[in-house]
């Protein structure tokens, strides 16, 4: 059985420059887009380790969205609070499972 391989392409948005950059990565099985990005050193806010509790992981998918999980019972209520666009995820609940192209800001360093 040959496994394919699929790219996560991320586009990161800097608010303060009003400029973006890009990244590409691979992988083989499915994971969070949270997993995903740690593994990868690319930076993401997360600032409640992974509970779907803080939405500080929020992304944006710019392509490919039936390659995402459906919504958790834990994201669909964060989503409904806050009123997310069907396109506006969280990171730490939602599960990859091929190729795709995501948004999400930058982390601003301090001053």
């Amino acid at each position: 059985m040959t496994v394919s391989t699929k790219t996560l392409t991320i586009i990161t948005v800097d608010q303060r420059s009003d400029s973006q950059s890009q990244a590409q990565l691979n992988f083989n099985t499915p994971a969070t887009v949270l997993d995903l990005l740690n593994a990868n050193n690319i930076s993401i806010f997360q600032e409640c380790g992974g509970h779907g509790t803080c939405t500080t992981c929020q992304f944006k998918i710019r392509d490919n969205n039936e390659n995402f999980s459906e919504r958790s019972d834990i994201e669909s209520e964060r989503a409904m609070e806050r009123g997310f666009l069907i396109t506006e995820r969280l990171a730490c609940q939602t599960i990859l499972n091929g190729s795709a192209t995501i948004e999400i800001k930058a982390i601003q360093q301090e001053d």
